[in-house]
């Protein structure tokens, strides 16, 4: 039986591709172990209940500061980065940059060459170190999957600081995967464009299918958008200037962590100015498995992505799908990777500029007024997700290049 060995840098509660990757495979009769980092206790309790019902490993770093057992050990590991971050300002080489990327590069590398794979699969580009060297030394092969281009996350794009970090470490293991995709052909396109590597495989962010009723709208119809965060730069201030000039009834949810307090008053202020106080409500996140269930009861999804980014531009969201899957129209913004993405489903979809508020006033107010144009939009969401854009589906291309990819000699 082949072994593979998954490395991130993220709690697998808050990375579902990471998850459907896993299941996909330890279902295939690959053993598939995920070594990653524990370092919130919220997250770190989804964990541990998603893994009650896994029978792939998972094997974690704990850094935890809000626990006494593990205060010390975070302390180490947050001083000792502190130290590469100084050394990276006078040069990159000899580890530091992958040291001064991820504060828990060397126990992550001790966990993932204890693993024994025949293939590294690494998620985040602060973890490519450690996934290269691990298969090294076990004579193993390695790969990356892009789920953002990294070098293209940050909003000023001066290419310098963590940025210019992030890139000196692609630039070093990229070259070296015998695996790669990514997330949408952009994203695939910018890491083929920027480092002269090949063509990654292009694996969507589905989701696996549920098969769930296409619900009538509701009176009022619910609009409903979902992050890991709820914060600024996320079109959340365009849905709350567009939703204002709407009279008709109406109610706006939003999920997710609230990035602070102040953004919270922040969101408060704004609703109240509006008049959309007792119209917009806040949710808690759950588990990923719950958020397409959970989503089925609203009626329009909202993917209001801008180009305040390259990554951003370019990149097609977990959003996007679970919309799709929960059968709700999608209104999403004029980005290029959901441009691209919505002209496979375009009777599911209504495009909107981005940071006008007047477009997407007029396409949430179209849709409270023709609830039969709604219900046909729906109806397309589910046609598209069961014969399309479902994980069962897609999964088979990333089955494929596994397999093709561990039929080479490392």
């Amino acid at each position: 039986m082949k072994k593979i060995c998954i490395l991130s840098t993220r709690h697998i509660s808050y990375n579902p591709r990471v998850l459907k990757e896993a299941d996909a495979l330890c279902a295939k009769g690959y053993e598939v172990t995920v070594v990653t980092i524990s370092n919130q206790p919220r997250q770190a309790a989804f964990d541990e209940e998603l893994m009650q019902r896994r029978k792939w490993k998972l094997h974690t770093v704990n850094f935890r500061k809000e626990r006494p057992d593990e205060r010390w050990y975070w302390f180490r590991l947050s001083l000792k980065q502190r130290f590469f971050l100084f050394l990276s300002k006078i040069s990159f080489k000899g580890g530091i940059a992958e040291r001064a990327a991820e504060k828990a590069f060397d126990p992550l590398l001790r966990l993932a060459r204890a693993v024994k794979a025949d293939l590294y699969i690494v998620h985040h580009a602060e973890a490519l170190g450690a996934g290269y060297t691990a298969a090294r030394d076990n004579k193993a092969g390695f790969g990356f999957d892009a789920e953002d281009f990294h070098t293209g996350m940050n909003e000023s794009a001066t290419g310098q600081g963590p940025d210019k970090m992030i890139a000196w470490l692609e630039g070093k293991y990229l070259p070296h995967c015998t695996y790669l995709t990514a997330a949408s052909k952009g994203i695939g396109a910018a890491y083929r464009n920027k480092y002269r590597i090949r063509e990654p495989g292009i694996i969507l962010n589905v989701f696996p299918f549920e098969d769930l009723p296409v619900r009538e709208p509701r009176e009022p119809v619910k609009f409903y958008w979902y992050s890991q965060v709820i914060g600024p730069n996320r079109g959340l201030e365009l849905l709350l200037e567009a939703a204002a000039k709407i009279t008709l009834p109406f109610e706006i949810h939003l999920r997710g962590s609230l990035y602070s307090d102040d953004y919270k008053n922040k969101l408060e202020e704004l609703s109240g100015k509006s008049g959309l106080r007792d119209r917009l409500f806040l949710h808690e996140p759950i588990l990923a498995a719950q958020l397409i269930s959970d989503a089925n009861r609203f009626d329009v999804g909202l993917a209001l992505e801008s180009d305040i980014s390259v990554n951003r531009n370019i990149c097609v969201t977990n959003k996007v799908f679970s919309y799709l899957m929960s059968r709700l129209l999608i209104i999403g913004t004029d980005t290029e990777g959901q441009k691209d993405i919505f002209s496979h489903f375009p009777d599911a979809s209504r495009i909107v500029r981005k940071k006008d508020a007047e477009d997407l006033s007029e396409a949430m107010q179209f849709y409270i007024i023709h609830k039969d144009r709604l219900m046909e939009a729906k109806t397309a969401a589910a046609s598209a997700v069961k014969r399309s854009f479902n994980w069962e589906l897609e999964s088979q291309k990333l089955l494929g290049y596994i397999e093709e990819t561990l039929c080479r000699k490392f």
